[in-house]
């Protein structure tokens, strides 16, 4: 009897349905690309018990004709293509025809559809992909999809379902990324009767990035402005450096409005990051890539979250490059927010006015109504009288009598500059290392503390950037000389960074004000990234050259990745060539690294390139992170207000200082209006 024989049909279809129905949300994203597809402008997705036994997707789209109805659930049936060539330039969502008949496969269908113009629509019915009913029906125009019962006829692939809550959050997860890609769609989603979801459909992406991302999150957003390279472009938004989360799972990503995964795509987006967010977090963002349709290439998966890049180094660029220029553009400055009881009027939120406290009448009459004690009556009239004076003498004279004071209005005793402000900033390319890493070591500070009795203060001039000019230096105590409080110069009235320095909190976070609220300034963080940068952005890179060359082993894909960039890898440090099949001979290294580490530095600088990432070692970045850290001023250390003016104007005159090497901020802001709202002195 022969061995080979061929499937059946419906046996065929539940192999096709296991590549393509993995769960509830799998049934949920073919449906919503195939609304998507036929134009619909509204589309609605309802579920109960997680989508298992019932799951509805309604939309307003161009329908279905009554002949065409029953071919759709047909395998390998589809309207996209139709020539080879179509297949090369894919700018559909769906494309293959399976989906339809892989979800008829292991469930039961009810399928309404009805053309614009036509008098009756269609309604199908269907179970385990056999179609039992079909006949003219009153509906609106659009298709409606009713499952029931997925996997009723496979108990096998049922038991793998986990609870309906679950499930259901994987269905939400598919309509946020339809509405993410598609904001001219409005979406709605209903789970269990109730509105969990949903979008206006207005074309303003910012609409549904606040539904998925949050109130919260999304005032940590950074726009990312459209940037183009060549044919292809990035836009997007993506969290601020200061606001990493724990793991990658809001990271968003997509291709021509296609949801997909993309290493390529995650890697420019997190080396954007680089030396800014907090080792251990990871940005997240809602990233969108328009490319040419012949460059990349959808059908690589099952399910389409997978696609090919014709050129990968191009994406990179792009990507990274969007990225990177939105960061330079933020300041990266957390926000002290009060407690909201409730949320303030729209006026108070574009003015930031204050606004004179209301008191019910209701309290006011409770208050009045109770007892007094005797010794606050006495009391009472004479504290009334002096606060009556005081209100009366500071009225203006063209006041009335009867009407509430006016807030007092300070002039302003310096300008203002937004020196902080870093419009415009485009990607810069650093080179690495100092020429001698022996300079900072000797440039330390003697002493870690200084007394408070100390005239001088801390001695700025072994602090690399931090040497405070002579003009602003005290002079020589002498005998005859009052204490330093009273001969303290008064150098603040024009501050020129922008901000007026009022002391130090703790000796390690300099207090700030200027014409928005109040700045808090970590010392320990900028001076580190001050010298970091200035470490980096060194042109000549001090190279030792080893007594006996090291003969480095690589794999035939890493051989391949160093010699094509084999250049780039010499100009940071490293004499390196080709010595045989799959081996490079290294002659020369920067100065910072270790001799024992140049088998590792090779295979991760191979990696990286093969990733179309920089070449960079992360360990020599680790070594410029540790001298910098060591060559900082610590906390705790002693610092004079003049000093101290003097710093802040340089942090906040040199739009680098954002945060640490660590990825820490360096400052963090509290506005005049939250700290009104704490004092209750604005309505909430």
């Amino acid at each position: 009897m022969p061995v080979i024989h061929e499937l059946s049909d419906h046996l065929a279809d539940l192999i096709a349905a296991g590549e393509v129905v993995e769960r509830p949300a799998s049934v949920a994203k073919e449906l919503v690309e195939n609304a998507i597809d036929a134009g619909a402008t509204q589309i609605t997705i309802e579920i109960e018990h997680g989508g298992i036994s019932y799951l509805r997707i309604t939309d307003n789209g161009c329908g279905m004709a009554p002949e065409d109805a029953p071919i759709a659930f047909r395998r390998h049936a589809t309207s996209k293509l139709r020539t080879e060539e179509d297949l090369a330039a894919i700018g559909t969502l769906g494309f293959r025809g399976e989906a339809l008949a892989a979800i008829a496969a292991v469930s039961r269908i009810d399928l309404f559809t009805k053309q614009a113009g036509t008098l009756a629509g269609v309604h199908l019915h269907l179970e385990a992909g056999e179609i039992t009913e079909n006949e003219d029906a009153g509906c609106p125009e659009g298709t409606t999809m009713i499952i029931r019962d997925i996997f009723y006829n496979t108990p096998a692939r049922m038991k793998f379902l986990r609870k309906d809550f679950t499930e259901a959050g994987y269905v939400v997860g598919v309509v946020q990324h339809a509405a993410l890609s598609h904001p001219e769609i409005a979406f709605t989603m209903l789970r269990d009767g109730r509105q969990v979801f949903a979008t206006p459909g207005n074309g303003k992406l910012i609409a549904p990035v606040f539904s998925v991302f949050g109130k919260d999150m999304t005032s940590n957003l950074i726009e990312v402005p459209v940037f183009s390279r060549g044919s292809l472009s990035a836009k997007g938004y993506i969290t601020k450096a200061h606001a990493g989360r724990p793991n990658r799972s809001m990271q968003h990503f997509f291709v021509n409005g296609r949801y997909i995964k993309s290493r390529v795509m995650q890697a420019a987006l997190e080396e954007a990051y680089r030396n800014r967010i907090i080792t251990g977090k990871y940005p997240s963002c809602a990233i969108f890539l328009t490319i040419p349709l012949h460059m990349v290439d959808v059908n690589v998966h099952p399910a389409k979250t997978e696609v090919k890049f014709a050129e990968e180094k191009a994406v990179f660029e792009v990507v990274y490059a969007a990225c990177k220029n939105a960061l330079e553009q933020d300041d990266n400055i957390p926000e002290i927010r009060a407690h909201q009881d409730k949320k303030a009027t729209p006026q108070e939120q574009i003015t930031g006015e204050q606004q004179p406290l209301t008191v019910p009448q209701q309290a006011q009459e409770e208050r009045q109504a109770q007892p007094i004690p005797a010794a606050r009556m006495q009391a009472a009239p004479a504290v009334q009288s002096a606060k009556t004076e005081d209100r009366t003498s500071q009225r203006p004279a063209s006041q009335p009598a009867g009407a509430p004071a006016e807030p007092e209005k300070k002039p302003e005793r310096y300008p203002v500059t937004d020196s902080y402000a870093m419009l415009g900033r485009t990607v810069k390319v650093h080179s690495l290392y100092p020429k001698d890493k022996l300079s900072l070591q000797q440039n330390r500070p003697k002493k870690p503390y200084v007394d408070a009795d100390d005239e001088e203060g801390l001695d700025w001039d072994y602090l690399p950037q931090l040497v405070v000019p002579d003009a602003m230096r005290k002079p020589e105590p002498q005998v005859s000389d009052p204490p330093r409080q009273e001969q303290q110069p008064d150098i603040m009235a024009v501050p020129t960074g922008g901000a007026r320095v009022l002391g130090e909190a703790f000796r390690t976070y300099i207090v700030a004000e200027d014409e928005t609220g109040l700045l808090l300034i970590d010392k320990h963080a900028a001076h580190e990234r001050m010298i970091f940068n200035r470490l980096r952005a060194q042109v000549d890179i001090e190279q030792q050259t080893l007594l006996t060359p090291v003969v480095a082993e690589v794999t035939a894909t890493e051989y391949a990745a160093l010699c094509e960039q084999i250049e780039q890898i010499r100009s940071i440090g490293f004499d390196i060539e080709p010595f045989g099949q799959n081996s490079f001979v290294v002659r020369a290294i920067p100065a910072y690294l270790d001799c024992a580490a140049v088998q590792e530095t090779v295979s991760e600088m191979a990696d990286k390139l093969m990733n179309n990432r920089v070449p960079v070692p992360d360990r020599l970045d680790d070594l410029i992170h540790t001298v910098s850290c060591k060559a900082a001023i610590k906390a705790g250390m002693t610092t004079s207000l003049p000093e101290m003016q003097d710093f802040c104007n340089r942090v906040l005159q040199d739009p680098d200082v954002v945060c640490c090497p660590h990825g820490r901020p360096v400052t963090v802001r509290l506005t005049k209006y939250e700290l009104d709202k704490m004092f209750k002195r604005v309505n909430q």
